[in-house]
């Protein structure tokens, strides 16, 4: 681009560097979820789009180049949440801002959303994008893996409901299918005696990708906890369970020498690799001092 600058009666002419040209592409905004799978059952080939907050710098750098988008930013049926049948239920298309804003409350979820990039960020951004982009730091996988959410996959053949935890398999793939959109998230209610935290590191505080994030929840009855989970991001291939260290909780009162013991156990459970962002001895310390901080707040 040319920028022209007077400096006294001299004209100077700056070329500012060229942006990255986007490859071309098509591109359709369709107003309803029947019209998308339609349009997602004929072009295979299409990226689905909602807040963009990924994809687009994907297509900046070249990364992903799509032949085909369809926008379903302007599908208002797929932005909602609302409690129902003992669960509560959001549409894949709700802006991560609204999850944060909602009194619904669902305490680790919205912990999480807080922490998710920055405000604009959060404003565009939706949690069914979040979780399609299938990033092993997504900010919203763990917490819903504690909460034993489930996805609703849809196409023009029917839906299916995948639990969240078998959602993803591997960095960017998940299950859904070529004519399959992700359309709703449900998450059952804890119940009394749950108790949930969430806890993030990043290399800086504002819009920060995890380097390790944790996600907690025990269920606790005359202080000894009957059920506990426990999710760890950014840390293997896809967000996971660390089953093992879940185990150890369970039929126990909390206490140092357990947390001590539960967090050496996620550890050595987590399978990082080394990157940028940190180290993977590095990520396994952080591990252990993010979950031992999760038990030690929810103690």
């Amino acid at each position: 681009m040319e920028m022209r600058n007077l400096v006294g009666t001299e004209v100077v002419v700056m070329m500012r560097p060229t942006s990255v040209i986007l490859a071309d592409f098509d591109y359709s905004a369709p107003k309803s979820l029947e019209e998308a799978l339609r349009e997602k059952k004929e072009r295979k080939d299409a990226h689905i789009i909602a807040g963009g907050t990924d994809l687009i710098p994907k297509m900046r750098g070249q990364v992903v180049k799509p032949v085909y988008l369809i926008d379903i930013s302007g599908i208002k049926e797929l932005e909602y949440i609302e409690e129902r049948d003992g669960q509560v239920r959001i549409g894949a298309g709700t802006k991560i801002s609204r999850i944060i804003e909602s009194k619904i409350k669902i305490d680790v979820l919205q912990e999480a959303c807080k922490k998710l990039g920055n405000p604009l960020t959060r404003n565009k951004a939706t949690i069914g994008g979040n979780l399609c982009n299938a990033s092993p730091a997504a900010d919203t996988a763990t917490p819903l893996m504690v909460l034993g959410a489930e996805l609703v996959l849809k196409s023009l053949d029917g839906e299916r409901t995948v639990p969240v935890e078998k959602f993803f398999v591997g960095p960017g793939k998940t299950v859904l299918r070529d004519d399959e959109i992700l359309t709703e998230i449900r998450i059952p209610l804890p119940g009394k005696g749950a108790k949930e935290k969430f806890v993030k590191v990043g290399l800086r505080k504002a819009d920060a990708i995890s380097v390790v994030n944790c996600a907690v929840l025990l269920k606790v009855q005359n202080r000894v906890i009957k059920d506990a989970k426990i999710a760890l991001g950014s840390v293997a291939p896809t967000p996971i369970l660390a089953k093992e260290a879940q185990k150890t909780l369970i039929g126990n009162r909390l206490s140092e020498e357990l947390i001590e013991k539960c967090a050496q156990i996620a550890a050595k459970e987590s399978k990082p690799i080394s990157d940028v962002r940190g180290s993977a001895r590095y990520r396994e310390l952080l591990v252990e001092g993010c979950v031992k901080k999760a038990l030690r707040e929810l103690m």
